[in-house]
This record gives structure tokens, C-alpha cells and sequence, in this order.
């Protein structure tokens, strides 16, 4: 088993380690709190991951036993949604159509990454002369 104080020097044998001297601890971080097992600290999350992590970490909703079980089917098979379509996929569309959408919004595109997002814009673009 690994322990945080050697995660640095296994990465660095394989990646480019230039990022926080630190280990996140997946567990014991909690809202807007991330704990490093490094060095046995806390820090109040200014970072977000980039703003990926906008609900902080370990969320009590993220531990419903359903949700957990929606989200571990779609984790492990994760179906190209866009060709093949699921009751999951149907719930969270229907879900987010009622909460976060507004009116003059008709349509969702899904893209499974900031690149592909761009990417997908540029050629939005160029089919449309924009």
C-alpha cells in the first residue's frame, strides 16, 4: 500500500510532479475543506479544482445509496450517451430542464471535456460562418 508521504516519489518516476506539495485526502476532506495526508493539515479551498469542484468535497447528497448506485452503473460502463441513450441519462436531462434551465435555452449539448468543448464550438462556428 501506498502512503502519502511516498506519492510524490512514485508519480515523479513515471509524470512531471510540479503541482501542490501535497496529497489529497478523498476521505477526510469535507466541504470547503481539503485535508492533506502529507503533512497532516487542512486548508480552506480557494481552488476548486479549476472550478470542477464547485459543492465542495464529500457532499452528504453524494451518499444516498441510490445515487451512489446511478452513479457507479454509469462510472463503469459510461455509454457514448449521445448514440445510446439511458433511463439515467432521460432522469438527469428531465432533472436539469426543471432546475438550471432557463426558458430561451431549448436545447442541451453534452461534451465530456473542456478540449472537446472547444473543439466542438470551433466547428460550430465554421458550419455556421460566425
Amino acid at each position: 500500500m501506498v502512503t502519502p508521504k511516498e506519492v510524490h516519489d512514485i508519480l515523479g518516476k513515471r509524470i512531471l510532479v510540479d503541482g501542490f506539495d501535497m496529497v489529497l485526502d478523498l476521505e477526510r476532506s469535507k466541504g470547503a475543506w481539503i485535508y492533506d495526508s502529507r503533512f497532516d493539515r487542512k486548508f480552506l479551498d480557494f481552488f476548486g479544482f479549476f472550478a470542477t469542484n464547485a459543492v465542495g468535497m464529500n457532499h452528504p447528497k453524494f451518499f444516498d445509496t441510490e445515487f451512489l448506485r446511478k452513479l457507479e452503473r454509469a462510472a463503469i460502463n459510461k455509454p457514448t450517451n449521445s448514440d445510446v441513450y439511458t433511463v439515467e441519462m432521460a432522469e438527469f436531462v428531465d432533472t436539469l430542464s426543471r432546475l438550471a434551465t432557463p426558458p430561451y435555452m431549448k436545447y442541451f449539448f453534452f461534451i465530456d471535456g473542456g478540449a472537446l468543448a472547444v473543439e466542438n464550438a470551433l466547428k460550430t462556428a465554421f458550419d455556421w460562418k460566425v
